[in-house]
């Protein structure tokens, strides 16, 4: 089963863009860390509530776990620039991270007009968690 071996695989990425160890996330999720590690290495059909609780710790969707559509913003609700949509493409942002990105706030002509750039930012905003007091721990 392709599809299952992939979530495996998707889990593992996401916990570790999260930096966070399987004992970390069995701790946040209520879940037992055998059971993380059978998700992660062998085909498995999880419940939707299990997998509610873990995109909620790794601050993901459950759509971003199970590989559907990687994000999805309204965008009555937040402008979403062209340029931002093609790197959160090519880089695999969740919705948060995208949501993240689109609220900042240019001054007119200072807008990014390369995915480089919206790179750049992208790990800026990564790096400066780990220098707030409160964002040490999601530090990579």
């Amino acid at each position: 089963m392709p599809a299952a071996e992939q979530f495996g695989e998707r889990l593992r990425r996401e916990r570790d863009k999260a930096g966070m160890s399987l004992a970390q996330l069995a701790d946040a999720t209520g879940i037992s860390k055998p059971y993380l590690v059978r998700l992660e290495n062998e085909p498995s059909n999880p419940s939707l509530q299990i997998l509610s609780r873990l995109a909620d710790a790794l601050d993901v969707t459950v759509a971003d776990l199970l590989g559907g559509p990687r994000y999805q913003i309204d965008e009555g609700e937040l402008h979403v620039p062209p340029l931002l949509h093609a790197f959160a493409d090519e880089a695999g942002l969740s919705t948060p991270e995208i949501r993240t990105l689109a609220s900042i706030k240019f001054r007119k002509g200072d807008e990014p007009r390369s995915t480089q750039r919206w790179s750049y930012i992208y790990d800026s905003l990564r790096l400066s968690r780990g220098l707030d007091p409160d964002g040490a721990d999601n530090a990579k």
